[in-house]
């Protein structure tokens, strides 16, 4: 597999992986602040 595959790959992960975690903390943190709903 050439470099510049693998620095795709791992740029098109990191992206992934970062948008979920973002997506996760705005979650819990929408729950933490709104117990009610």
């Amino acid at each position: 597999m050439p470099v510049s595959q693998i620095g795709s790959y791992l740029h098109t992960y990191i992206g992934f992986t970062y948008r979920c975690q973002r997506i996760n903390v705005g979650l819990l943190t929408h729950i933490y602040l709104n117990p009610m709903s």
